[in-house]
């Protein structure tokens, strides 16, 4: 269901256009210490909260390898430490993020990284948690076995998905595309809080690997 949409504040706004990854990087530059505070107090950010708790359900066992793809200032990666997993590793595009993400000290290691790009990461985790990242790309359904081949078998991958996105750039039928194209299993569409204040509902995605 659509959430009660607002006019978009202009420094979400931006991270909607179809941006180079230049650009992307400059604007989390310009971002990253103002970036949790807005996020959460003004806009009402509550996608990592909806996104950990899913994953709580799905991987109990909490010595468990995972990967926080994109995982900007640590947000997601706080709450799984909060929960208890201890082994979490980090990649982000924007240096200045992953600085803060540093800070909080519960990654074992976390490095730069552009999933448009071919991004080096042997196949060594148990589940990887993707938050704030999916949203107006055209591309973004297609990057999700770029995720999928950083698993273990019997892994698998939650992601969130801006709610705006999905409905603005039709989500639904490329995510069919990129499964037909790719053979993995969507094993689950919830309907989770993202952006409350902005009125911007999200999708949350539960995706596995093909046996």
């Amino acid at each position: 269901m659509a959430g009660n949409e607002q006019k978009i504040d202009p420094r979400l706004a931006r991270n909607y256009a179809d941006l180079a990854t230049d650009d992307q990087r400059a604007v989390y530059r310009q971002w990253a210490d103002s970036y949790d505070e807005e996020l959460i107090e003004e806009f009402g950010y509550i996608a990592p909260q909806e996104a950990v708790n899913a994953f709580v359900r799905r991987v109990p066992d909490r010595t468990a390898p995972v990967l926080d793809m994109g995982c900007g200032t640590g947000l997601a990666g706080k709450l799984l430490d909060q929960a208890g997993y201890a082994h979490i590793d980090g990649i982000d595009l924007s240096p200045e993020m992953l600085e803060k993400a540093a800070a909080l000290n519960v990654y074992r290691q976390l490095w730069e990284g552009d999933l448009t790009a071919v991004i080096d990461v042997q196949p060594i985790y148990q589940a990887v948690i993707c938050v704030g990242v999916f949203s107006h790309k055209s591309d973004q359904p297609f990057l999700i076995p770029k995720l999928l081949d950083c698993l273990l078998p019997g892994g698998l991958v939650i992601a969130t998905v801006n709610g705006k996105g999905w409905r603005d750039i039709g989500w639904v039928e490329l995510l069919e595309k990129s499964q037909r194209q790719h053979d993995f299993k969507l094993e689950s569409v919830d309907d989770i809080g993202y952006l409350t204040k902005q009125g911007i509902d999200g999708k949350l995605l539960t995706i596995r690997p093909r046996p």
